[in-house]
């Protein structure tokens, strides 16, 4: 089971970077175009929840390589968070201004770090 666990999750985490470089990619393409404050204010939003996700992914991470397997019954909610989120984030290389892309690339480097 717990190799399942870190399987699933090091999917989910290589869809979040490629997600992060498409998102980057797009954006240096793009020129200064800025999305109106409503859609910025719904990406500031989603970008909330991706981070409380991060921090909640990270916890029970470190849960699991301490040994603890109460966490493994998290994994499904874990899962169901993260596909309702890349489809939010898939679409947002076009709008996030420069200071969400940051952000996103902030909280994957968060990520990235504590799964090493």
């Amino acid at each position: 089971m717990k190799k399942l666990f870190f399987w699933v999750m090091a999917v989910m985490f290589g869809l979040t970077a490629s997600m992060n470089a498409n998102a980057a990619t797009t954006s240096a393409m793009t020129t200064s175009s800025v999305a109106a404050s409503s859609s910025s204010s719904d990406w500031d939003k989603v970008l909330d929840s991706y981070e409380k996700y991060v921090n909640e992914y990270i916890a029970v991470y470190k849960k699991v390589q301490a040994g603890d397997t109460s966490v493994y019954s998290k994994m499904a909610s874990l899962m169901e968070k993260y596909q309702k989120l890349a489809e939010q984030l898939e679409n947002a290389s076009d709008e996030l201004t420069s200071s969400q892309l940051a952000r996103l690339q902030k909280i994957n480097a968060k990520l990235a770090k504590a799964i090493q």
